[in-house]
């Protein structure tokens, strides 16, 4: 796998790149990274999960019920109401070596040109061009959002409070998709005043509470599913899943 371009004019050199016109670059992300700035939209959109990757746990919107396949992408184009930020930055990342981050271009996102063909990474005086240095300052601002995001899931993973979405959401979605997690609200409601107040102080509250009433948005992806097929077939009565599940839902008066 080839190694990040890291965006320096030195590295840059003799190299451009195409701006994405339309969204085929993530048809087949079924997870779409997201940080709690984003909660409150996200979350009417689509389900939110914790998934944990390299011993970390990440925030995520689920935008399928299969690997490979985005429900919410047609022809390039988005159906949803909300479309995630991490959409507008590809093919940028911000990639953490020790307590500095760098600013990189993926490589193998078909998007790097030869110099004649597309935009310059920066111009001759060493400045980047207007595109590039749009989507840098957007990832600087997102950035230090996931980095309270990721303060706040190591806070609910020290709380114990985190579990595995149930299994039988999973058989009525027809989920293929391995490893979602979700909030145990009885262990929250039951954990002591001390790690209550280290929750808040993280802001992990909020994403706990967003996170599990977003569940019901799983309807939606069983709607898609018949307007945007893949291989798993929709499901027919998801939304009785839902009917009457007080497990599902806070009650924010306790």
């Amino acid at each position: 796998m080839p190694t990040p371009l890291v965006l320096s004019p030195k590295e840059c050199q003799g190299k451009t790149w195409h701006p994405p016109t339309d969204l085929h670059f993530a048809a087949d992300q079924a997870l779409i990274p997201l940080h709690l700035g984003e909660l409150a939209k996200a979350a009417t959109t689509m389900p939110l999960a914790f998934i944990k990757e390299n011993r970390e746990w990440q925030l995520v919107g689920l935008c399928g019920i299969e690997t490979g396949h985005n429900l919410f992408i047609k022809n390039g184009k988005w159906l949803g109401h909300y479309r995630p930020e991490w959409l507008s930055t590809y093919p940028f990342e911000i990639v953490t070596v020790g307590k500095k981050g760098l600013v990189t271009f993926n490589r193998n996102s078909g998007l790097l040109a030869e110099e004649s063909t597309g935009e310059p990474f920066f111009d001759e005086q060493g400045q980047m061009s207007e595109a590039v240095a749009a989507r840098v300052e957007a990832l600087k601002t997102s950035h230090r959002k996931h980095q309270a995001t990721q303060k706040a899931l190591s806070a609910l993973a020290k709380a114990n409070v985190i579990t595995p979405w149930p299994e039988t959401l999973h058989s009525q979605l027809g989920l293929s998709i391995n490893g979602l997690h979700m909030i145990d609200e009885k262990a929250l409601s039951q954990i002591d005043d001390e790690t209550f107040l280290s929750l808040r102080k993280a802001q992990a509250l909020p994403i706990a509470y967003a996170v599990n009433l977003s569940l019901p948005q799983t309807h939606l992806l069983g709607r898609l599913a018949r307007l945007n097929p893949g291989y798993v077939a929709a499901p027919e009565n998801l939304d009785s899943f839902f009917d009457n599940d007080e497990d599902l839902s806070f009650d924010f008066d306790d």
